[in-house]
């Protein structure tokens, strides 16, 4: 029998890095620019999966009508979007009028666990404490089964019927496969140096030159492994096997995510309405003078943020099957260690150490013994408290 390894739990390391930097990301935004340090973070994340729910399955809340629910591809959009108008109502309700009075750092760390204690008690008296999930087909997911011996050997195999059925395999010469990964290692390394000799190496990029490097290389390595491949050689003798299981919820949860970060970073760095919120997160007094409305770029900052709690929620609940009113606060603590990890006044650091940080957690579980796993989120914290001493002001080191 082919047992899960390493590579597997790179995998769900970086499912669950996916997750916390949906969090992650709006987080940073709205300390960055709104100055909240927001303690309702989670408790916001629980609110968009609910939201979600109430279009897909809205029988499981008390207060609608047993009646039949949308799809969960529009229940999302719709619940979404719903949490994009509830940031609107947390800007002009709450924050704004304590900005005005010019609220300390304190005072807003109040306010915002005042808000998690609302959300949160809101949520269970509107849905109660039971466990409850979206109604969406079962998604079926396939291995990767690998085999090193004379030749690596790749087996793709899905269980049906309670049997596993090998879909497909192949085999490659280690010497080919070798060749294959340095050559499109330099190919990405080539691109990225070309494109960052282009504009010059501290231009604002749409696209970091870095990211068009991986992706090159990515895409020259499927392109390699497509083309090299052989008839698949012994896998009875292999020396070291390991199985790789994913499905279309992991396709989705990093997709998504990483379509998100492309987008925030599209408004950040390609719009007007970007270039007024970098300007306000550099010095909110001189942006006012200078003409930018601070008060309207406030307000898309709770929306964008909003948006992305949602996204975060709706994500969470349906990879794992399971909606709880404490979702959103479980998430809150590795998603404060990313934004730590990363950098708080970057966004995109964020993003990177919550990477870090779900790699942390799966791949150390997996290394540990069996009784560590339920100190997952205690291993990101060790991995926090290491980086921050090598490199205190975070890994992006600011924006």
């Amino acid at each position: 029998m082919v047992e899960t390894g390493l590579l597997n739990a790179v995998l769900r390391g970086l499912v669950t890095g996916s997750l916390i930097a949906a969090g992650a990301l709006s987080l940073s935004l709205l300390y960055s620019i709104a100055r909240v340090p927001n303690f309702a973070h989670g408790d916001m994340i629980t609110i968009g999966a609910y939201l979600v729910l109430a279009f897909n399955r809205p029988g499981e809340i008390p207060a609608l009508p047993d009646t039949a629910g949308l799809g969960l591809l529009v229940a999302a959009v719709l619940g979404i979007l719903g949490a994009g108008a509830l940031g609107v109502a947390y800007e002009l309700s709450i924050f704004r009028r304590f900005r005005a009075r010019e609220a300390d750092l304190v005072t807003m760390i109040i306010v915002s666990l005042g808000l998690a204690l609302v959300l949160q008690n809101l949520v269970i008296f509107l849905v109660g404490t039971k466990n409850v999930k979206y109604d969406t087909p079962n998604v079926q997911s396939l291995n990767v089964d690998v085999y090193a011996g004379s030749r690596l050997t790749v087996e793709l195999t899905q269980r049906q019927a309670g049997e596993v059925v090998t879909l497909a395999s192949w085999g490659y010469a280690w010497v080919l496969l070798v060749a294959a990964v340095l050559a499109a290692a330099a190919l990405g390394y080539g691109v990225y140096r070309i494109r960052a000799k282009e504009s010059g190496f501290d231009t604002v990029h749409l696209v970091p030159p870095w990211v068009l490097g991986v992706l090159t290389a990515l895409t020259a390595l499927v392109v390699f492994a497509i083309l090299l491949r052989s008839s698949p050689g012994p896998t009875a003798g292999a020396a070291a096997s390991t199985r790789v299981t994913a499905g279309a919820k992991d396709v989705a949860v990093i997709g998504l995510t990483f379509l998100a970060m492309f987008l925030l970073n599209v408004l950040l760095k390609r719009t007007k309405l970007g270039m007024a919120m970098r300007a306000t997160a550099d010095n909110m007094s001189q942006a006012r003078v200078k003409g930018v409305d601070v008060d309207r770029v406030q307000l898309v900052v709770w929306v964008v943020a909003a948006l992305l709690t949602a996204l975060a929620g709706v994500l969470a609940g349906w990879f794992a099957s399971n909606l709880t009113p404490t979702m959103g606060f479980d998430l809150l603590l590795p998603i404060f260690a990313a934004v730590i990890l990363g950098g708080i006044d970057s966004p995109y650091g964020a993003a990177a150490g919550a990477l870090v940080v779900g790699l942390s957690m799966d791949v150390g579980v997996f290394l540990l013994p069996p009784g560590f796993a339920a100190y997952r989120v205690a291993i990101a914290f060790v991995v926090l408290v290491v980086v921050l001493l090598v490199k205190p002001e975070g890994l992006w080191g600011g924006r």
